[in-house]
């Protein structure tokens, strides 16, 4: 398996609106494009060289991002990298004893297949891997 780079970095907030205008000020980070992921999530991408920054917010008070944002306050939820075979990646990592975190993979944000991985195997971190769909 091979690490292509780190594609985005995603940080969950309680307002969507508020985060894209203070990343925007502040940093100068301009917004690429919204998206909604099913009826559990809005998402504003804004590149950072050849990084993203996901800014993820819930659209619902029920779930695993509800109960993120509830429970951790907004901040960094994941790192994802770039992979180019996420199928191949996934089987690597079971060998090396590395499970995925629920269904994987599955289609995901930006025009990515993705798959979490169990946040056990890096010390509490959750690590998302993704493979642009052609």
């Amino acid at each position: 398996m091979k690490i292509k780079r780190v594609d985005h970095l995603g940080l969950i907030v309680g307002d969507l609106d508020e985060a894209v205008q203070s990343f925007s000020k502040h940093l100068g980070l301009e917004l690429d494009h919204t998206e909604r992921y099913g009826d559990e999530l809005d998402i504003a991408f804004l590149p950072c060289g050849e990084t993203l920054v996901e800014l993820i917010t819930p659209r619902t008070e029920e779930g695993s991002n509800a109960d993120y944002l509830k429970q951790y306050g907004p901040g960094i939820q994941h790192v994802a990298f770039e992979v180019d075979d996420l199928d191949a990646a996934l089987a690597e990592l079971s060998e090396r004893g590395v499970s995925p975190l629920g269904e994987a993979p599955m289609p995901g944000a930006g025009g990515m297949r993705i798959a979490f991985l169990d946040p056990e195997s890096f010390g509490g971190i959750l690590v998302e891997l993704c493979e642009p769909i052609s």
